[in-house]
């Protein structure tokens, strides 16, 4: 639960070495904006692309997973296809965001023209934590993935991008600051209820980043008397 910028890039009746080029040339400007740290182009087919959440010292388990083609999300289920070719790159954008990937990915046997796809988001919410730099944090963040979205939009394979702040329909910070501040109170109101149970039943307290946040108790006392629940 969080504020999030999703992303589905699709690239039709392409060749590895045209999806590669896209790729590379989306890397580049990442390494030219204000990202923690920008991985290395990873390029796996076949057998490597497998999943195995049991090998968690797998150094791709991230983009594979991110690599994934769902089929079927729904509260209590997930299906997918794994990719038989992937070539992608993963970021760390800022302190308290999310992980970010980008890539490309077939799900069928490849062949010399393929039509690639790419599922994608990124949580950026909790880089408004006060501790990691706030509101003025999380803008940061958040508008650098706009960035890279809008390069992969010059580049010709965003099909859809889906902003929870509503940044990128309205382009108006003003709108994105009160969307990441109003979530901030209702993710706040609603764990604090959620702990609050889990300690009357005496069960394991639930979690989340908001818990970290040194303005926590304000942020849920706004949230239960502003938001209705």
């Amino acid at each position: 639960m969080g504020l999030t910028i999703n992303y589905q890039f699709k690239l039709d009746s392409a060749s590895p070495d045209e999806a590669r080029e896209k790729i590379i040339a989306l890397r580049k400007v990442a390494l030219e904006l204000p990202f923690i740290e920008v991985g290395e182009l990873v390029e796996i087919q076949g057998e490597e692309c497998k999943f195995d959440k049991e090998n968690v010292d797998d150094p791709n388990i991230f983009l594979k997973i991110r690599g994934l083609k769902p089929i079927e999300i729904a509260i209590d289920t997930f299906s997918a296809i794994e990719p038989t070719y992937l070539i992608a790159f993963d970021t760390i954008v800022g302190k308290g965001c999310e992980t970010a990937a980008f890539g490309l990915a077939i799900h069928s046997t490849p062949d010399e023209v393929n039509d690639w796809i790419w599922t994608g988001f990124c949580k950026t919410q909790y880089a408004s934590n006060p501790d990691y730099g706030g509101i003025e944090n999380f803008i940061e963040c958040h508008l650098t993935i706009v960035k890279m979205l809008e390069a992969s939009e010059h580049l010709g394979i965003v099909s859809q991008v889906m902003d929870e702040g509503d940044y990128w329909e309205t382009r108006n910070l003003d709108v994105l600051v009160s969307k990441v501040k109003q979530m901030n109170m209702l993710v706040a109101a609603v764990t604090g209820k959620l702990s609050d149970y889990f300690r009357e039943k005496e069960q394991k307290k639930s979690y989340s980043p908001i818990f970290e946040y040194p303005n926590f108790e304000y942020l849920e006392a706004k949230g239960d008397r502003d938001i209705t629940l």
